[in-house]
């Protein structure tokens, strides 16, 4: 299954069951999320069934989204009619140089193959002084998910994670630190904020107790 765009197969139950089971990274996401909004372009990278959206619109932004998921989209316009919501991926972002203020991402990012091509394209769409707010899959996660023997954390593998009590499957690709934090993020971000944590309804393999996202808030240079 193309991993950007599995969400096709299971959006209404996603769109159902997130509010239960990912209570504390969704308290934390929108923590990070409570600015000053009033008037400003507010992108949401990934952005689901637009619940997040929404969100950002009672904070007085101006609210575009984007999704790989067709049927994604199709629910995040229901909830957000005036809202600008287009199918794309976040490699690739269907929207001009320097639109934004504000760009966030909620478990979009583990989808991806690369992360430099998503720093490249938040840099462009991003203005000069803007925000960007993301939270993704944890590496540690992604290896105890690689579930094998001889795992190895630096090499990017398929993993399976699964959320919601085991209610969903998602399939993404491992990746370390070093790509999250890497010179294509420091030559053109300044880092604010970085916190990791656990969701109760991530899967807990072996029974041990690890962090299954982390979320970081950074200002674009210039």
């Amino acid at each position: 299954m193309d991993e950007k765009k599995q969400y096709n197969t299971f959006a209404k139950e996603y769109s159902d069951s997130f509010l239960t089971y990912n209570t504390n990274s969704i308290d934390v996401y929108f923590r990070y999320l409570d600015l000053d909004l009033e008037g400003k372009k507010a992108l949401d990278l990934g952005c689901g069934d637009g619940y997040d959206l929404s969100e950002l619109k009672k904070k007085g932004a101006h609210i575009f989204g984007m999704d790989a998921s067709k049927e994604m989209v199709v629910l995040a316009q229901q909830k957000n009619p005036e809202g600008t919501i287009k199918v794309g991926l976040i490699d690739n972002i269907p929207f001009p140089d320097q639109t934004f203020d504000v760009v966030v991402s909620k478990w979009a990012f583990q989808a991806e193959p690369s992360i430099e091509p998503i720093y490249k394209e938040i840099t462009r769409v991003l203005k000069p002084g803007g925000t960007l707010i993301y939270l993704t899959s944890h590496p540690i996660r992604q290896f105890i998910e690689k579930k094998q023997n001889g795992k190895d954390y630096f090499k990017n593998e398929t993993v399976k994670s699964v959320f919601f009590e085991g209610k969903i499957s998602e399939t993404g690709t491992s990746h370390t630190f070093n790509e999250y934090f890497s010179p294509a993020f420091f030559s053109n971000f300044t880092l604010e904020k970085y916190e990791e944590g656990l969701d109760h309804g991530a899967e807990k393999i072996n029974g041990d107790t690890y962090p299954s996202y982390f979320i970081v808030q950074a200002r674009l240079k210039g």
